[in-house]
């Protein structure tokens, strides 16, 4: 899977898909044409996120995050985060429904 606008391509690996019943983790990766920044300041070009998905219920949750400074998850890592966020509601029509559909499919 691959999508793109103007701020961001989104790839999802396949390979990395895990089944646990109604549940399946994937690994994604944003990739930015121009430079963003971490919070804290640090500049980026891509991000690569673990995502679980409760395919029945159709929500989503972050795993873990790690943002590199180059383009496609190369370069140095600048920032990680490994706090497993809340579930969230799948938004029809958004990106999370993309990568949902290609994980839960």
């Amino acid at each position: 899977m691959g999508t793109a606008n103007r701020i961001y391509s989104a790839f999802a690996d396949k390979d990395s898909i895990r089944r646990n019943g109604s549940s399946v983790t994937m690994v994604g990766l944003y990739d930015f044409p121009r430079q963003d920044f971490t919070p804290t300041g640090k500049p980026l070009f891509s991000t690569v996120v673990l995502r679980e998905y409760d395919c029945e219920a159709r929500r989503v949750r972050l795993m873990s995050s790690i943002d590199f400074s180059g383009h496609m998850g190369s370069g140095e890592p600048v920032d990680t985060s490994n706090s497993v966020r809340r579930w969230e509601p799948v938004v029809e029509g958004g990106i999370d429904e993309l990568y949902w559909k290609f994980a839960c499919g």
